[in-house]
Parts: C-alpha cells; structure tokens; sequence
C-alpha cells in the first residue's frame, strides 16, 4: 500500500516499483473454479446478446473501477494477462495505491473476464475474479468471486475496515455492471 497524491505521476513511480514483484499467494488462477470457502456475489444484468456486448465493453474497459472513491492506474485498454495495475481508493486529492497482477483472462464467444491478484503491500492477500457470461437460457451474469486474507497482523488488527472496503468495492462493481448492462455507462 503506497500513499500518492493524486497525479500520473507519482502512479507511474508506485507501478514501476510493484511491477517488479510477484504476487503474495501461490495459487494464481485460484477463483476460476469456485469453491464453498469462496466469497461469491453473481446478478444476473438481464439477457441476449446485446447485453452481453455492452457488459463485455464496460468489463474490458474498466468500469467495475470507475467511481468518485475508486479508480484504476493505468486505466488505459482491457486487462491482459501479466499486467500489472494499482487500485486506487482516493480522497481529497490522495489516494491509497494497491498493486495488482492480472492473472488469467477470459474472452470468448459467452463468456469474458479476468482475475487479478494482490502484490506485496496490498492489505489483503489473494485473488479477484470479475466475469461476465451469457448462459444457454439467454440470461447474462455477472460474478465477483474473491479469495483474501489479511496480508499480515497488522492488517488482522484493521479487518473490519477492510471489510468495509470490501463491501463498498463490491457493491461499486456491482453498481457499474448494471449500469453498463442497460447502457448508461458513465464516463470518468
């Protein structure tokens, strides 16, 4: 976790340094077969083709991190495997900078997506997946699935504020899914 003002950058100084590093858990890939032990949230965004597109537009073009609180660096193109990103959570002109590698992507006829994992100063250790599938019975979903511990002691001791976190990150990327299935993608 780095503190940076909010400029380009001081964002580029924090991802040249966590892009050098590897990601805290071994496992990468892990939220692509879910498990019980899993944290899980799936809506469905309404159904047919059209949907689909509109939801794989706003998923591979970052929207899921798009909001007056929360921001993605670099926010440029759709997510490809080995890169690597900072999820910013900003206030009044600064912003807590995240690290975090995308591991696996996800794109074909029904289904497209991609998770991504936590690096070294990054609170939580674990992965995300974000996925979009259009499904036999016409009906488009959206899944967030997640895998996390607290990335050391100190971040045991603050686990309710992650847990807020949490909640208002997957409520954000909820949000902006439904939006973007009915066409009213925001722009930053």
């Amino acid at each position: 976790m780095q503190l940076a003002y909010h400029s380009p950058a001081a964002f580029s100084r924090v991802l040249e340094r966590v892009s050098r590093l590897n990601p805290t858990y071994s496992r990468l890939g892990v939220t692509l077969e879910p498990t019980p032990h899993m944290e899980q949230h799936r809506v469905v965004l309404g159904s047919g083709e059209r949907t689909f597109q509109q939801a794989r537009a706003a998923l591979r073009g970052w929207q899921t991190h798009q909001s007056r609180w929360l921001r993605l660096y670099p926010g440029g193109g759709p997510p490809a495997e080995g890169q690597t990103v900072l999820v910013l959570l900003c206030l009044a002109g600064w912003c807590l900078a995240f690290g975090c590698r995308i591991v696996r992507v996800l794109d074909d006829e029904r289904r497209t997506g991609f998770a991504y994992g936590s690096l070294p100063g990054h609170p939580e250790r674990g992965e995300e997946l974000f996925l979009i599938e259009w499904h036999e019975d016409d009906r488009v979903t959206f899944t967030l699935r997640a895998v996390s511990q607290p990335a050391n002691w100190v971040y045991r001791l603050g686990r309710p504020a992650a847990e807020l976190m949490r909640l208002l990150g997957t409520r954000q990327y909820i949000r902006a899914m439904r939006r973007a299935a009915t066409g009213t993608i925001l722009s930053r």
